[in-house]
């Protein structure tokens, strides 16, 4: 018996080791597992989109070429300015119209325009597209604002950023164009700002220009949560150098059907300003022109997407 015991012990050793070695596989696949599916579900998160309005939403086929109406009369609508209402905008009979507006970038990570690339109408849509549309057309209401300031809370919103944590000043701005739920919704936000090595972990397996337009919105998340972030920083990381290059199936200049009946194109100046010329047919009779909500999208996927504004340039700023 006394040398049964021994036995029995050291076949318990055994056991045990081998369960725990057993269990600590089992632990280290549970950890590498729960690991991976936060990874998979934190970068679902950083590809779901705030704007998603993209060249997918254009009416391609009811198009005319640049070169239409070029020698036409076109009516200044700095003209007719004082025909205009916040509610509905500008009244136009058939014929041509012109005008310059100030616009927003929408989508960080992209080159600037350029004569190059043709862009469309498009509507602003995605799961933020109320909350967006909301800054730019209450920003009509409070002229005191700069067009900066909306144009950052306009890139925190497309970066994902927790509004809660930026500064006092954009809060401030925050609070005086938005109403209580949508900055709460803004500030609910779970994302925050990654380090290089998490970011590159994250996006590994990502193909450009998704990976490179991830990679800008942590950046610019970055820097939204520090107080003494520079506007030329954050503009300097949305705005990619060089040029996108342009499809030839849609040049700069083309003319696209608005779905009020009305033929558009715009010719930007810069992402800021947007030169916009407008055909109405006899056919449509007298339409409605009233610009926020658009936004011109360029063929080039390449391109910043530029949500239009209501305020109309009449004179150099």
């Amino acid at each position: 018996m006394k040398k049964i015991i021994p036995a029995l012990a050291l076949l318990c050793l055994f056991t045990t080791t081998k369960t725990s070695a057993q269990f600590g596989k089992l632990k280290d696949a549970l950890n590498t597992g729960a690991a991976s599916l936060i990874n998979n579900k934190q970068l679902k998160l950083l590809q779901n989109n705030p704007i998603t309005t993209n060249f997918d939403d254009c009416n391609k086929a009811d198009i005319m070429p640049p070169s239409f109406g070029a020698d036409s009369v076109k009516k200044q609508l700095c003209s007719i300015k004082s025909q205009y209402s916040a509610e509905e905008g500008f009244t136009l009979k058939p014929g041509f119209y012109t005008g310059t507006f100030k616009s927003f970038c929408l989508q960080a990570g992209t080159s600037g325009p350029d004569k190059g690339n043709g862009y469309l109408y498009a509507p602003l849509v995605g799961p933020k597209e109320k909350i967006a549309n909301m800054l730019i057309a209450n920003w009509e209401q409070h002229p005191e604002i700069e067009q900066r300031k909306v144009q950052l809370l306009l890139w925190a919103i497309v970066a994902k950023t927790n509004f809660s944590k930026l500064s006092p000043d954009l809060q401030l701005t925050a609070a005086k164009l938005l109403n209580k739920n949508d900055l709460s919704s803004l500030g609910s936000t779970m994302i925050d700002y990654l380090s290089g090595e998490a970011m590159s972990k994250l996006t590994a397996n990502l193909p450009e220009p998704a990976k490179t337009i991830i990679e800008i919105e942590n950046k610019i998340r970055g820097l939204m949560y520090q107080a003494n972030a520079s506007f030329d920083q954050i503009e300097s990381l949305a705005m990619l150098g060089g040029i996108a290059p342009a499809d030839p199936n849609f040049p700069g200049g083309v003319w696209g059907l608005h779905p009020d009946g009305y033929y558009v194109k715009y010719l930007p100046h810069s992402y800021s300003r947007t030169e916009v010329v407008i055909y109405v047919p006899q056919k449509a009779g007298t339409v409605k022109y009233l610009p926020v909500g658009d936004v011109a999208v360029p063929a080039s996927r390449g391109c910043q997407r530029l949500g239009q504004s209501n305020l109309l340039v009449c004179e150099a700023e």
